[in-house]
C-alpha cells in the first residue's frame, strides 16, 4: 500500500527522468487506437435513431390525414371529403419510409461486422500490452524515488559513518532500480511500436468501410425520396428554401390571423410570442463522437427535404389502388382544403432540377445546408382587444415604506406602474413581486 501511494505521489511531480517524448507519443497512439470502437458505435446509433424518428414523423402524418373512424355525419356542418390524392400521397410516403427503415437497418448492421468487430479484435490483441505499460510506469516511479533519496544524501556535507552506509545502500538501490527500469523500458520500446503500427494498418480498411456504408445509406435516402417526388410531381431537388417558405406563409398567415382573432387566444400570451421556438439547451454541445467529423455530419446535413402538400402537385400521379373512406373534416380542414385548391393553380417547380441517380448527393447536401438558413421571424402581431401597454420604472434609490400602503423597493428593482399622475414629483401606485403600493415617482426612472 505504502509503495503504491508513493508511486501515485511520484506521478504528480512530473519529473520523469526516465521518460522521453518518443515513449509519450507511442502511448498516445495506443490510446487513440482504443477510441475507434466508441466513435463507430455512436455513429451507428445515430443512424438507427434517424431512421426510427423519421418513420415516426410520417406515421403521425398518416394518422392526421386518415379518415376518422366512426364519423358518420358532419355534426351540423357541411361535409367536405379529404382529396383522395392527398390521402394516397400520405399513405405512400409512410410505406416508402417503412421500406427505407428496413433497408437502412440492414446496411447499419454491416457496421458491426465490417468495422466494430475488426476494431474490437485489434483491441483485444493489444489489451495485454496494458500490463506492460503499467509495469514500466511502476519501475520508472521506483527509480525516481531511489534517485531522489540518493541525491539528498549526496548533497549533505559532513556525513556520519551511519549516513555513509545509508548513502552506499541508496546508490546500490538506484543502480538496481535503474537496471530494472531500463529492462522494462527497452521491452516496451521493442513491443509497442509494432503493435501500434499493426493496429493503425487496419484503419484505412475501416475508413473505407465507413465511407462505403455512409454512401449506401445516403444513396438509399436519396433514391427513396427522389422516386417518391417523381411519382407525385414534387420537385427533386427542392426549390430554393425562400420559395418554399413564401408559399407556406401565403397559406398559413390567413389561417393564423383567423385563429388569433378568437377572444381567448387574442388576450393570451401565445398570440404575442414569436413562432420560432428557442433551441433546446440539452442539445447544445452534445458532442456525439463519430468515426470522422465529415462522415458523422452527413446524417444531419444530408437529405432533409421538406415535401409539403402546399407545393402544388399534378393530378397525373399514379392512380390509387382502391377507394378509401372519405374523412368528415372540421371547419379547419375545410379551410385548408380550399387553400390547397388555390395552390394547385400555382406554377410547379417539378423541373427545377432532374438528377438521375444518387451521385449528386454531396452537391445536394451542400446546397440544402445553404438553403436551410431561415430568415428571422416576422414581428409578432399586435394584441387584439388588449388594454394599454404595461409601463415599468427602475428604482434609482432604495425606499423603505414610511406608512401602511407604501411600496418598499431596493435600488435597481423594476416596478410595474399601476396608476400615475402627470408629473414625477408625486406619488404613483406600482406593483413589485405581486405587492401593490404607493411610491415616490422621483425615486425612479423610466425603464
Amino acid at each position: 500500500k505504502m509503495q503504491s501511494m508513493q508511486r501515485q505521489f511520484g506521478k504528480l511531480l512530473h519529473k520523469s527522468p526516465g521518460d522521453n517524448a518518443k515513449v509519450a507519443v507511442m502511448l498516445n497512439d495506443y490510446e487513440d487506437a482504443d477510441r475507434i470502437i466508441d466513435h463507430t458505435k455512436a455513429w451507428r446509433e445515430s443512424w438507427i435513431s434517424l431512421a426510427i424518428a423519421q418513420l415516426g414523423i410520417v406515421t403521425e402524418f398518416d394518422g392526421l390525414w386518415d379518415p376518422i373512424v366512426g364519423a358518420s355525419d358532419g355534426h351540423g356542418k357541411p361535409a367536405v371529403p379529404t382529396p383522395e390524392l392527398q390521402l394516397e400521397r400520405t399513405l405512400r410516403l409512410k410505406e416508402a419510409y417503412t421500406e427505407l427503415k428496413a433497408e437502412l437497418l440492414d446496411e447499419v448492421n454491416l457496421i458491426e461486422s465490417t468495422i466494430i468487430r475488426p476494431a474490437t479484435d485489434a483491441r483485444d490483441y493489444i489489451a495485454p500490452l496494458r500490463k506492460t505499460i503499467k509495469k514500466r510506469e511502476n519501475k520508472r516511479l521506483d527509480y525516481e524515488k531511489c534517485q531522489d533519496k540518493a541525491n539528498k544524501l549526496q548533497r549533505k556535507s559532513g556525513r556520519t559513518p551511519k549516513e555513509e552506509a545509508s548513502l552506499a545502500k541508496a546508490e546500490a538501490e538506484v543502480a538496481r532500480t535503474a537496471e530494472e527500469f531500463q529492462i522494462s523500458d527497452s521491452h516496451l520500446r521493442e513491443t509497442l511500436p509494432p503493435l501500434v503500427s499493426a493496429t493503425f494498418r487496419i484503419i484505412p480498411p475501416l475508413i473505407a468501410g465507413v465511407v462505403l456504408i455512409q454512401n449506401r445509406l445516403l444513396g438509399l435516402y436519396y433514391t427513396t425520396l427522389h422516386n417518391y417526388c417523381q411519382d407525385y410531381d414534387f420537385p427533386s431537388p427542392p426549390p430554393p428554401m425562400e420559395s418554399v417558405i413564401s408559399m407556406w406563409s401565403a397559406d398559413f398567415e390567413p389561417v393564423k390571423r383567423e385563429v388569433e382573432s378568437i377572444t381567448c387566444i387574442a388576450t393570451g400570451k401565445a398570440a404575442r410570442q414569436p413562432m420560432k421556438l428557442p433551441d433546446d439547451p440539452s442539445n447544445i454541445n452534445e458532442g456525439k463522437p463519430s468515426a470522422s467529423s465529415a462522415v458523422s455530419s452527413a446524417p444531419e446535413n444530408g437529405f432533409r427535404r421538406s415535401s409539403s402538400s402546399l407545393i402544388s402537385g399534378s393530378n397525373n400521379g399514379p392512380s390509387p389502388p382502391g377507394p378509401r373512406p372519405n374523412r368528415i373534416p372540421s371547419s379547419t380542414s375545410i379551410a385548408s382544403s380550399q387553400a390547397s385548391n388555390e395552390t394547385q393553380t400555382r406554377p410547379s417547380f417539378a423541373n427545377h432540377l432532374s438528377p438521375t441517380d444518387f451521385t449528386t448527393a454531396s452537391r445536394l447536401a451542400s446546397a440544402i445546408s445553404v438553403a436551410g438558413k431561415k430568415k428571422p421571424p416576422p414581428p409578432p402581431p399586435k394584441r387584439i382587444g388588449s388594454s394599454r401597454p404595461e409601463e415599468f420604472v427602475v428604482a434609482q434609490y432604495a425606499f423603505a415604506g414610511q406608512s401602511a400602503g407604501d411600496l418598499s423597493f431596493n435600488e435597481g428593482d423594476r416596478i410595474k406602474i399601476v396608476k400615475k399622475t402627470g408629473t414625477d414629483q408625486d406619488w404613483w401606485v406600482g406593483e413589485l413581486d405581486g405587492v401593490k403600493g404607493s411610491f415616490p415617482a422621483n425615486y425612479c426612472k423610466t425603464a
